[in-house]
């Protein structure tokens, strides 16, 4: 087997990095934009290849509400688009076959599905029952109350959530088992609420009222996800600096407990005036560290890495919905850590 080897005379890095906006925001903001009838700007827009799709999936929909023929909707390896869409087709016109690659057919849906059958929806499984592809015939949604299974993903949660204002009868969602991701729920319903909808959510409850979406333009703060990348790169090189754009005190992220969970690794983080951060590797670390990733899964690999790298214990605990991502995220990551020394003791 041929072997690479990389090597740096330099491990202390300054500079400034201009990130894109969250994903996990910008996807929300396009549906909004398409339930919405009236035209508002959105700044700073994700360029992830996520958003991207969704907004050419969106364009092109758009376009096709009153075809009489099936139009296939392609998300690719994108699960918020695929199960955002799923909801978002269900409500207005059109015949769609909403389908994704291999990997997405092997993802569950049927919790989202069953949970707009019970309000009306027209869906069928294409192949498998309980995945994807879809065959999707769009009709008016009557609303009401359901129960959802929230403990392998909070995507099924905001879907509905989004479409619900739509509803005639508004829509009220019990959220059942151990809701896992749920600071997006809670990211949801900021983002609505700045759209002027009129909702309650509790821990296991959640009562969106009709009403329609108002015209605001709308600023998407850079991704913390993306961010925690540099949190790890920070923290492996010893004197380091590096500023970051439009990340925020009082984010409406979960994954800015990034700033938290990094200060146990060795990095500082200065909120600017500017609307910047400043992260600083402070070399001063903790030995062992427990992480608990039930609300933020999209930062384990950061972490794992940079405890690897450290020499720090990590007790991981909460991960159990990874292995419903693109990839079974922990598994991914176990192996190849595995390959340069680490040593695991994993419970699947």
């Amino acid at each position: 087997m041929k072997k690479i080897t990389l090597k740096s005379e330099n491990t202390s890095i300054k500079g400034f990095v201009k990130l894109s906006g969250s994903k996990s925001i910008s996807n929300r903001v396009l549906i909004i934009k398409s339930l919405s009838e009236n035209i508002f700007s959105i700044k700073n827009l994700s360029n992830s290849d996520d958003t991207l799709r969704l907004e050419k999936a969106l364009k092109k929909i758009e376009t096709c509400r009153n075809s009489s023929i099936p139009l296939i909707v392609d998300a690719n390896n994108a699960g918020t688009v695929l199960r955002f869409l799923t909801a978002f087709l269900s409500y207005g016109d059109g015949k769609w076959l909403l389908t994704g690659n291999s990997r997405m057919k092997e993802r569950p849906i049927s919790d989202l599905v069953d949970a707009l059958e019970e309000l009306g929806a027209d869906i069928t499984y294409a192949s498998k029952e309980g995945f994807p592809p879809l065959k999707i015939c769009s009709t008016k949604l009557r609303g009401g109350e359901i129960s959802i299974d929230t403990s392998k993903s909070s995507q099924f949660v905001t879907a509905l959530m989004l479409i619900a204002p739509l509803l005639q009868q508004g829509l009220k969602i019990n959220l059942e088992k151990k809701t896992v991701s749920q600071p997006y729920i809670k990211m949801t319903a900021s983002i609505m609420k700045k759209f002027g909808i009129n909702l309650k959510y509790s821990k296991n409850c959640i009562n969106i009222f009709p009403s329609e979406y108002k015209v605001s333009d709308y600023f998407v703060e850079s991704d913390w996800s993306s961010a925690s990348y540099w949190y790890e790169l920070v923290a492996l090189c010893d004197n380091s600096e590096i500023k970051i754009s439009s990340l925020f005190n009082d984010s409406i992220q979960g994954d800015a407990i990034i700033c938290d969970v990094f200060s146990k690794l060795g990095v500082s983080t200065e909120f600017l005036s500017d609307g910047k951060i400043l992260l600083k590797n402070i070399s001063k670390h903790e030995n062992e560290m427990e992480f608990d990733a039930t609300n933020c899964p999209d930062l384990v690999p950061a972490i794992m890495v940079s405890c690897f790298a450290k020499g720090i214990k990590l007790s991981l605990k909460g991960y159990h919905h990874l292995k419903y991502k693109e990839s079974d995220r922990i598994q991914a990551m176990l192996t190849e850590l595995s390959k340069i020394g680490l040593v695991h003791n994993y419970q699947g």
